[in-house]
C-alpha cells in the first residue's frame, strides 16, 4: 500500500499499545495525535493499562486512516469519527473515518487495526484464550451444529469462532444486538483445527447482510487469537510496526476470486 492510496487488499497491525505510544512519540504523542474527547475518555478508565490500550488502538486507528488519505500525520487528532448505531441509529457502535475502511479491537494492551479498500466494509476482532469459559458461552455464542462438533473440554476453538462472529458482526455494525449463535461458519476448506487465509464463510439466513460474509483468521501473538471479516475475499497483508508503520512486510494471503 502507498501512502495516500486505499489499500488494494485488507492490511492489519497487531502490536502492543506501548510501542503505539513509542512510535507516536515522534510526532508529539497522544496529545498531539488524539483529540481531546478520546484522551478524556482513556483517562476515565479505572485499570491504567485499558486506558494505554484504549489510546494505542485509537492512534493506530487514525494512524491509518492518515495513510490511507494522504495526510500529515500531524492532522490526525483533526479527523472527524463518525458511530452510527446499526440497531438504534444512535452515534454509537462501530467506529468510520469518511473516505477509509476501518475496524479495531483490543485485548489486554495487545491491539488490532484493519484497514480494507474503501468501500468494502470490514470488521476485525482480537480476544485472549481464557483458561475457562462462563455457563451458557455455547448456547449464546454456538449454532447447534457448532456445539456439537466441539469437545466440551476445547475452549480455543470456541474462542476461534468467537472472534470469527465478533468481527462479522462488526462489518454493518450490528454488534451483539445480534446474538452470535444466528451465525453459523461453514468450512468450505479445511476443519477449524487449521485455520489460515479465507477458511470459511457465514451462515445466517435471518440477516441477510451478514449471510455469505467470508473470514480469516490472523496471526495473533501467543494466547490470543484474531479474525478478520469482510464482504470481499481479498489479500491480507501484515503490517510491521516496528520498522514502518505502514510498510508491508509479510504477504499473508494469495487473493481469491468470491
Amino acid at each position: 500500500m502507498t501512502e495516500g492510496s486505499s489499500p488494494s487488499g485488507i492490511d492489519f497491525v497487531i502490536t502492543n499499545a506501548k510501542r503505539v505510544l513509542d512510535y507516536a512519540g515522534r510526532w508529539g504523542g497522544a496529545t498531539a495525535l488524539l483529540p481531546r474527547a478520546e484522551l478524556d475518555t482513556a483517562d476515565r478508565f479505572r485499570n491504567p493499562a485499558d486506558g494505554r490500550a484504549y489510546i494505542g488502538a485509537h492512534i493506530l486507528f487514525r494512524s491509518m486512516a492518515v495513510n490511507v488519505l494522504g495526510i500529515p500525520m500531524a492532522k490526525s487528532s483533526g479527523l472527524a469519527v463518525h458511530r452510527n448505531c446499526h440497531s438504534c441509529g444512535g452515534p454509537h457502535g462501530k467506529p468510520m473515518i469518511e473516505g477509509t475502511s476501518l475496524s479495531l479491537s483490543r485485548s489486554g494492551e495487545t491491539v488490532l487495526v484493519a484497514s480494507g479498500p474503501q468501500g468494502i466494509p470490514l470488521g476485525a476482532d482480537l480476544e485472549s484464550v481464557p483458561a475457562s469459559l462462563h455457563a451458557g458461552f455455547d448456547d449464546f455464542s454456538l449454532s447447534a451444529t457448532e456445539q456439537a462438533g466441539l469437545a466440551s473440554s476445547d475452549i480455543e476453538s470456541r474462542i476461534r469462532l468467537w472472534v470469527a462472529k465478533e468481527a462479522a458482526l462488526k462489518v454493518h455494525g450490528h454488534g451483539l444486538t445480534v446474538e452470535p449463535r444466528r451465525l453459523h461458519l461453514r468450512s468450505a476448506e479445511q476443519g477449524l483445527s487449521t485455520p489460515s487465509g479465507w477458511s470459511v464463510d457465514v451462515e445466517a439466513l435471518s440477516h441477510g447482510d451478514l449471510d455469505g460474509l467470508h473470514i480469516a483468521w490472523l496471526r495473533a501473538p501467543a494466547g490470543l487469537t484474531a479474525a478478520v471479516a469482510s464482504t470481499l475475499r481479498a489479500s491480507i497483508r501484515e503490517l510491521d510496526l516496528a520498522q514502518s508503520l505502514f510498510a508491508s512486510r509479510l504477504h499473508y494471503s494469495s487473493p481469491r476470486t468470491s
